[in-house]
C-alpha cells in the first residue's frame, strides 16, 4: 500500500470517522436526558445545594454559641 491509495482513502476515512462521532453525541445525549436518569441527576444536582444550608445553619450555631458565651 503507497500513499496515494491512502490519500485516496482520507475522505472516506474522514466521513466515517464524523459519522461515528456523531452517532456517539446522539447516544450521549440520549442517555443524560433519559426520563429514568432524570430522578437521579435531579437528586445529585440539588445535593450541592443541600450541603449550603447544612454548613451555613452549622456556622450560624456555631457563632449563636459564641455570642450566648459572651453573654455570660
Amino acid at each position: 500500500m503507497d500513499f496515494s491509495t491512502l490519500e485516496a482513502l482520507k475522505p472516506t476515512l474522514i466521513a466515517y470517522q464524523t459519522l461515528l462521532l456523531f452517532v456517539m453525541f446522539i447516544g450521549l445525549v440520549w442517555w443524560a436526558y433519559g426520563k429514568q436518569r432524570k430522578t437521579k441527576f435531579d437528586a445529585i444536582g440539588s445535593s450541592i445545594l443541600d450541603d449550603e444550608d447544612v454548613q451555613s445553619s452549622a456556622s450560624l450555631g456555631a457563632e449563636q454559641d459564641r455570642a450566648g458565651a459572651n453573654k455570660q
